[in-house]
């Protein structure tokens, strides 16, 4: 099967292909609403601080990987449950919390994923208070040119909604859903043996073609031969003259 004939074949079905798109895009959408719970993330900004010079700031850098590590902790979590009184127990909520260094700035970022988003936007902020104060409170045992300070960034911490995101999931399922129509109406063409143009038959069969014989469209009769029609009927000659006749009156 050539590009052209692919590209005819999907023309003459362009229908299947926009049914399969409205399906997927329909389920996914019917996803999103009924049976996809909503997920909330709110972000929180912990910046590190230490001596501006050169050699403190290489090691800073070094040592943000083990401080966003240290933010996943059970006692932390446990804290927080103690201080905000949520019902999430401290094992679901260290799950959705997530922490990573931000490079060549000295903070870490901090996630929390909720379906609720005010209570998104409180865990972060409450976690992020409870590790910056034991952090800190553990540093004030070290040289001063050795410690390493937390503080968390006064930015805002609103929470966004990750999932789902119906805005992209219905086009994207939209767009699936044509492409496997596609591919199922070519593989039919693909796997259909029928002669239907001349050029299958040229391909095919390697004999030329002398004539088509056209479809019939629709609505009009086909034209009957002369001979097929019957024959008028014409008066017969009649053999005897009529002649009429008088009665003598006596």
């Amino acid at each position: 099967m050539t590009a052209v004939e692919a590209l005819r074949a999907l023309r003459e079905r362009w229908w299947i292909l926009l049914v399969a798109a409205v399906l997927a895009g329909t389920a996914a959408y019917a996803y999103a609403r009924l049976w996809g719970e909503p997920r909330w993330r709110s972000s929180v900004l912990i910046q590190a601080t230490g001596r501006l010079d050169y050699g403190n700031f290489l090691a800073l850098e070094k040592e943000l990987r083990p401080l966003a590590e240290q933010v996943l902790q059970l006692g932390i979590m446990r804290e927080v449950d103690q201080n905000l009184h949520t019902d999430l127990p401290p094992e679901r909520m260290l799950e959705h919390t997530r922490a990573e260094p931000v490079q060549d700035s000295g903070q870490v970022r901090l996630d929390v994923e909720d379906s609720d988003p005010r209570r998104a936007e409180q865990l972060s902020l409450e976690i992020a208070d409870v590790y910056t104060r034991k952090h800190n409170a553990a540093e004030q045992g070290k040289l001063r040119e050795e410690r390493v300070i937390l503080s968390t960034l006064d930015r805002p911490n609103q929470a966004l909604l990750i999932w789902p995101q119906t805005g992209i999931l219905v086009p994207s399922a939209a767009l699936l859903g044509a492409l496997v129509g596609g591919f199922v109406v070519l593989a039919l063409v693909y796997l259909d043996d029928t002669i239907r143009t001349p050029d299958h038959v040229r391909q095919y069969l390697a004999l030329p073609v002398l004539g088509m014989v056209p479809r019939p469209r629709r609505g009009l009769r086909p034209l009957k031969h002369p001979a097929s029609r019957p024959a008028e009927t014409e008066p017969k000659p009649s053999t005897e003259m009529e002649v009429p006749t008088t009665a003598a009156r006596v």
